[in-house]
């Protein structure tokens, strides 16, 4: 039985933050099934009381208009659907507190130097300077944004993560939920809410999508990418295993290879099958070594991401790059994670300006077409930083230094170094030894891809964006969507 379908009779509080699809048909789906086990459920639903979120970062009014309309029909819809509709009550924030009259009363600070400033901001002992960095970089899709340019912005999210701190802390105590539900957990308008449920001992799940399309996340106590909680979940999958998880495990990969789109895009769809940069012609007796980075502004702001010893992937690729400066018998590559593709970002100004220049590292650029599977055939060492490919390398049965967190980080099936200079040693010294791959071990990780998450019982997913619930595409009122399409051309 998955734990969405053993709570029964218990009053929980769902949050309604993020409407694109599948979220709010994967809310609604949720919220259906649990009235179904007469649960009574608190719907809290925004009104415009976000001034800053993630679906609508620019505070632009017509965003916010097609948002309210599509929750609104969604929230018809279930009301349509479901039989006890005593036990569905919908609540709005303003019903506890007034945003303006809550604004005017406070000191709040909205200056910071530096992103690193803004990160340590917290709020009544909540963290709120880490929401709205975390919610600005994936804005900007940039890891160091320059603050001044975002003030508007930076202003907003400061005032509208206090605000919800104050107003969940109220409905909590008003409501006395056994159960708080809402997405993802980790920007402005749902950190808040994390951090009451956790400051109160509240048990609280966070949904997201799922392995596969046609699944949903649904989980407790905790936020969908916390490395611990993945680790248990793999290990646990694996264990209670019944079918045949090491041809499924398998199948991850080749999907991976075949750029089969499943939860999510493939990155790699628009590389020429084995492809590899001109220079390979060249390598004959050299030691080939490929380094996959991340995209920075993807692990911002998650808790317990990013590099063991290093300040950032840029920091660690440029001291490893520098420290093989005299190593004639060493090709080394950097292939550029494609999700940077056409960013003017942070990160990609420092590999053009500082990395791009050494001459001991060949840059492969996000866009090209160079095939990230036959490089890592081709390469002798494959050094990671967290991606994915760390376990796709390591399946591949290459030796793998893993140097930042991942969720597969606690299978045996890397070199994780303790620091710089055993890098170097792993790289350079001929009588170094990588440990055996344990084949099961990346297995592990895939079956768990193909696995985890609740089966859709209500909505039906056509593509990654699109999807039918109960039948219908849940749209916003046609009125407000043609609006909002004929503001938008003269903005």
């Amino acid at each position: 039985m998955n734990p969405l379908d053993s709570i029964h009779n218990q009053t929980i509080l769902v949050q309604s933050s993020y409407h694109p699809t599948p979220h709010l048909e994967t809310e609604m789906e949720i919220i259906e099934r649990l009235l179904e086990n007469n649960n009574t459920i608190y719907w809290l639903i925004c009104k415009k009381d976000f001034k800053v979120c993630f679906n609508n970062p620019t505070s632009d009014k017509w965003i916010c208009n097609v948002c309210i309309s599509r929750v609104q029909n969604g929230v018809k819809e279930v009301f349509k659907n479901i039989k006890n509709k005593e036990k569905l009550i919908l609540k709005e924030y303003k019903d506890y507190i007034d945003f303006e009259d809550y604004i005017a009363k406070q000191t709040l600070q909205y200056n910071f130097a530096t992103i690193q400033d803004l990160k340590k901001y917290t709020y009544q002992g909540y963290d709120l300077g880490m929401a709205t960095a975390s919610s600005l970089v994936s804005y900007t899709r940039d890891h160091e944004p320059k603050l001044e340019s975002y003030t508007d912005f930076i202003k907003k999210g400061i005032q509208t993560g206090a605000y919800l701190f104050e107003t969940f802390d109220k409905i909590i105590k008003d409501i006395n939920p056994n159960l708080v539900i809402f997405f993802n957990g980790r920007f402005i308008e749902n950190r808040p809410l994390l951090r009451v449920c956790q400051q109160n001992n509240m048990n609280y799940v966070t949904h997201e999508r799922g392995g596969k399309l046609n699944t949903f996340l649904f989980r407790e106590n905790s936020i969908p990418h916390s490395i611990e909680t993945v680790s248990k979940e793999m290990e646990y999958l694996w264990e209670q295993a019944t079918d045949e998880k090491n041809i499924i495990g398998e199948q991850f990969y080749k999907n991976r290879i075949k750029r089969v789109e499943e939860a999510w895009y493939s990155f790699t769809k628009e590389q020429k099958e084995g492809s590899l940069p001109e220079s390979f012609k060249n390598n004959d007796g050299k030691k080939v070594i490929t380094i996959f980075n991340s995209s920075l502004d993807e692990y911002e702001g998650l808790e317990g991401f990013g590099p063991y010893f290093y300040e950032n992937d840029n920091i660690g690729i440029k001291q490893i790059a520098e420290s093989l400066s005299n190593r004639d018998d060493i090709k080394l590559y950097l292939r550029i994670h494609p999700n940077l593709k056409g960013l003017k970002n942070a990160q990609n100004k420092f590999i053009e300006e500082e990395i791009k220049t050494l001459s001991t590292i060949e840059i492969i650029g996000a866009e090209d077409s160079v095939d990230t599977y036959a490089l890592i055939n081709q390469s002798d060492i494959i050094i990671v930083f967290g991606s994915t490919v760390g376990a796709e390398a390591a399946y591949a049965g290459k030796n793998v230094i893993l140097l930042g967190k991942a969720a597969y980080e606690n299978l045996n099936c890397f070199y994780i170094p303790k620091n710089h200079e055993e890098v170097i040693q792993a790289i350079v010294n001929p009588n170094f030894e990588f440990s055996k791959i344990n084949t099961e071990a990346p297995l592990k990780y895939g079956y768990w891809n193909e696995n985890f998450g609740i089966r859709y019982q209500i909505y039906e997913p056509i593509n990654i964006g699109k999807g039918k619930y109960n039948g219908k595409i849940i749209k916003a009122n046609i009125i407000v969507r043609k609006l909002k399409r004929f503001f938008q051309k003269f903005k």
